[in-house]
């Protein structure tokens, strides 16, 4: 450890090591000199600079450590710290650890108490402003586009900070999904900023429903065996309750179901042929999607043949 402050007065708690373990864990030296002064600060409810720097030292051995984050967290109210100081910090550690969820988590909670802190003293000079996150969540999603973490996080910020209509927030994703457009995590987010917003005007809401059906459609003719468009599209159609009956004519450009030796040269997407059988259910012809689902289970998609099996057997008397 290269600690600056002096811990010779604590007594490390010892890091369970009793035997027999059924898995014994081989802790490092470090981890355990580090882990038992931290333990022990914690036991005695100590909040101090050296507390504070030995929880630095701690999340960098253990990054998913959530009592040390917490411990941290205490530590940083008592001593009255800067905490826009505390999520510069926080960014170096996160882009050093991508797939760590507590650092989110953690900023939330730095966050929200800024906030809370703007609402006792509005004279405060310095407030916390959202797009100030902008710089590292497009670090982290450059690094991985699809870091579950980093977008759970980015929604939580839209949700928080009411940004559903934010252009920087709706140029972001549709650049993500221009990069790749079997992003589901961005199509999901799009989902999200879109229609998540429950104040919106209705006459607004008819004009979106309506373009992002639109974009929903361009993208599926791009890549038409793209499984997140899909999801896109009907996810549309069921929140605003809408007949799928409509997009009978859509899916049969890609699945034509005239049954002929020429079939399998006309089905460009399994999940059109998917959606046709819930179409047909629909329209109550249920002979027409048994077929459907029989020509998925035997030719189309034998992969998840017990599914579609399942699917018919609800249909069969």
């Amino acid at each position: 450890m290269n600690l600056t402050h002096d811990f010779s007065d604590v007594i490390p708690v010892k890091i369970n090591e009793e035997e027999p373990q059924l898995c014994q864990i081989l802790y490092s030296d470090e981890y355990k000199e580090t882990m038992g002064l931290l333990l022990a600060l914690l036991q005695k409810k100590e909040y101090s600079e050296r507390a504070l720097e030995l929880t630095q030292e701690g999340i960098e051995l253990l990054a998913s450590h959530y009592t040390i984050w917490n411990y941290r967290y205490n530590i940083l109210l008592r001593l009255n710290k800067d905490l826009f100081e505390e999520l510069d910090w926080c960014e170096q550690l996160a882009l050093e650890n991508e797939k760590n969820y507590q650092i989110w988590n953690y900023r939330q909670l730095i966050i929200e108490r800024i906030l809370e802190l703007e609402l006792e003293d509005d004279t405060r000079t310095k407030k916390f402003n959202p797009y100030h996150e902008y710089p590292i969540l497009a670090a982290m999603l450059g690094e991985d586009s699809k870091n579950h973490h980093v977008w759970s996080y980015r929604k939580w910020l839209v949700e928080r900070f009411q940004l559903y209509n934010d252009e920087r927030e709706i140029l972001f994703v549709d650049n993500c999904l221009n990069e790749d457009l079997r992003n589901n995590s961005a199509w999901t987010h799009r989902y999200f900023i879109k229609f998540g917003n429950q104040d919106e005007n209705k006459d607004d809401i008819n004009v979106k429903i309506d373009k992002e059906i639109s974009f929903a459609m361009e993208a599926i003719k791009v890549s038409p065996q793209n499984p997140s468009s899909w999801n896109y599209l009907i996810g549309i159609y069921r929140k605003f309750k809408k007949s799928l009956i409509e997009l009978e004519s859509f899916c049969l450009q890609f699945a034509d179901i005239n049954i002929n030796e020429q079939t399998e040269d006309v089905i460009k997407s399994t999940f059109a042929l998917e959606l046709l059988a819930k179409i047909f259910l629909e329209k109550k012809e249920t002979l027409t999607a048994l077929e459907i689902f029989k020509l998925l289970e035997d030719k189309y998609d034998p992969i998840r043949k017990n599914y579609w099996q399942y699917e018919r057997s609800k249909l069969e008397v």
